[in-house]
């Protein structure tokens, strides 16, 4: 390797090595991204140990305890009361926070790699490819996403695999826009430029050197896009095209199945809906300090 190819890399590794250090120390200082992390650790620490911290199980039942056709409100034994079959809101809730943070992240990943993928190809390319990639995304992002996910669930029918695909497809043209204009911003770069002269391969050009500089905005959007892929998954579910066991303990799902008791036991509305405020905030909250701690533009605002 000779010695100008040495500078491009070392120069490559600084920038966003000095960026990650001075962006994490700004997260430090900001405390909306530390109640972000908060939240979004009691999201996670919930759906990973649900099985051990529930007092019962998602689906077991006591219709003793329903009350003239209705439900209980809170007690001793039901922290935030049981649901019209008498399952226990708050295993449900907890198992809830499994199904969530399981599909959000698959989906979210699923349009993160496919959107990487084109959006890497189309920004380091250029030319007939980057026109014809970048027109398929501009059809997708012509559909509203929620109205694109009801048709892709539609097609592949009922199902969490099903809603991961039809979610993670929406996100895939702001990925892949997004990672492009970022490519464009790097590759004229100085590092860039010496790693070309020296021979270096296009793709290790790619990977090595513009990819690295270049992800810190797809993170972000990431963050967020976990916020959103809640909301997504929960509306599906709402609208009836969420698993097909209707007895799964998914929020949206649970939202559902309580709107004919909306006066008579509005409670069992009121939780799920927070549980899903409080992890899309944690996400939202998590995004705007990473965007702040990155933008050179935000870091000073306030």
């Amino acid at each position: 390797m000779s010695i100008a190819e040495l500078e491009a890399a070392e120069l490559s590794l600084e920038s966003t090595g000095g960026l990650w250090k001075d962006a994490w120390q700004r997260i430090r200082r900001n405390p909306g991204a530390l109640v972000g992390f908060a939240l979004v650790s009691l999201f996670v620490f919930i759906a990973v140990f649900a099985s051990v911290i529930a007092p019962y199980g998602p689906r077991a039942q006591n219709l003793l305890l329903v009350q003239n056709g209705c439900c209980p409100g809170p007690s001793a034994h039901h922290l935030l009361g049981v649901d019209q079959l008498g399952r226990d809101e708050l295993t449900r809730l907890f198992y809830g926070a499994r199904f969530s943070l399981v599909i959000g992240v698959v989906a979210v990943g699923v349009g993160l790699s496919v959107g990487l993928l084109f959006g890497a190809i189309a920004g380091y390319a250029g030319g007939f490819i980057d026109g014809l990639i970048m027109r398929v995304m501009d059809v997708m992002l012509a559909i509203p996403g929620l109205l694109l996910a009801i048709g892709i669930v539609a097609a592949l029918g009922q199902g969490l695999w099903q809603i991961m695909i039809a979610v993670g497809t929406t996100n895939i043209p702001i990925f892949a826009r997004l990672l492009r204009g970022s490519i464009l911003a790097q590759r004229e770069n100085d590092f860039v430029l010496a790693a070309r002269s020296v021979g270096v391969p296009r793709r290790a050009i790619l990977a090595s050197h513009i990819l690295p500089n270049a992800i810190s905005p797809v993170i972000v959007q990431g963050t967020l896009a976990l916020a959103t892929a809640i909301i997504d998954v929960a509306g599906l579910g709402f609208l009836g095209l969420g698993p097909q066991d209707p007895g799964t303990p998914e929020w949206g799902t649970m939202l559902t199945e309580v709107d004919r008791y909306l006066q008579s036991a509005p409670l069992l509305a009121v939780f799920p809906g927070i549980a899903i405020v409080i992890s899309v905030l944690g996400f939202n909250l998590i995004g705007d300090g990473l965007r702040e701690a990155l933008d050179p533009k935000l870091r000073n605002r306030g």
